[in-house]
């Protein structure tokens, strides 16, 4: 009988000594949690970790200096995309971008490419307010091609987002590198140094129009560039949109980067976040 009631009185310590540690441990669990929820949430980034760069689009049209045949006129559609490779704390992020630009002859004989543009990069992004953010990147750009035809561009960029009014928002950048001076003769006269920007937007982002100049390094001509899109469905998760896009002045191909153009051009692109440069 002894030893009945010595066994009943060990297990009843140890059911004892179980509860008592089980709730020891819950109560070390909601201290944890309550610690961790009364810390400050780190913020998040304004970028996703895969995303859009620069506007994506695909648009047809035609010269407006010239007449209108299927030689001035071609199909012109850009790809931009951005990875996100590091961020620090939501303000500092390290991303590689990559932008790809054709003009298409489509309406000519066995339909040729023009020229490919390809640009690749690695930026960094520093949100210093909320309405204001600057960029650094080096890039590179070049048409893929060979010999006499072959134009390429190695560049570092500042660049500055600045968001001061709920409909509208503005933006620069600054460019400056080396260039192929064997193929590119006086590049800088052409394409400039700096591009300036404008973006009127309605409150529920469903309408935007940007102005965009480009002013050559002498300033004594302007690559003017205007487009404006419409998002064609009220929901805020729907992409594409009806957009037109008119440029005039140089530098729209870096094969005829020293020939005048002027070109309107109407299609469809996908509506980009306000973090995108031009």
């Amino acid at each position: 009988m002894k030893r009945v009631l010595a066994i009943v009185f060990i297990m009843l310590c140890f059911v004892v000594s179980a509860k008592q540690t089980d709730s020891l441990s819950l109560n070390k669990r909601e201290k944890n949690l309550s610690t961790l929820n009364s810390q400050p949430s780190t913020p998040k980034s304004r970028y996703p970790v895969i995303g859009m760069w620069k506007q994506n689009y695909m648009v047809t049209g035609f010269a407006t200096n010239k007449p209108v045949s299927k030689y001035t006129s071609d199909i012109k559609f850009q790809l931009s995309v951005a990875m996100r490779l590091w961020s620090i704390k939501g303000k500092v992020d390290f991303f590689a971008t990559y932008t790809q630009r054709s003009l298409w002859d489509i309406y000519q004989e066995s339909c040729p490419f023009r020229e490919n543009s390809y640009n690749p990069g690695f930026w960094v992004a520093w949100q210093t307010r909320d309405n204001l953010r600057l960029l650094f990147g080096i890039e590179h750009e070049s048409n893929g091609l060979n010999g006499e035809q072959s134009r390429s561009f190695n560049y570092a960029t500042v660049a500055c987002l600045y968001e001061p009014f709920d409909n509208w928002r503005f933006g620069g950048r600054a460019w400056y590198g080396y260039y192929d001076r064997d193929n590119i003769s006086h590049y800088f006269r052409y394409r400039g140094v700096m591009q300036l920007w404008a973006t009127f937007h309605t409150r529920n982002e469903r309408v935007a129009v940007t102005a965009l100049v480009n002013p050559t390094v002498t300033f004594a001509k302007y690559n003017v560039q205007v487009e404006a899109s419409w998002r064609m469905a009220k929901r805020g998760d729907w992409l594409p949109c009806l957009f037109v896009q008119y440029n005039y002045g140089y530098g729209e191909t870096m094969l005829d980067y020293n020939k005048r153009h002027s070109k309107i051009r109407v299609g469809i692109s996908l509506m980009n976040n306000k973090l995108h440069l031009y």
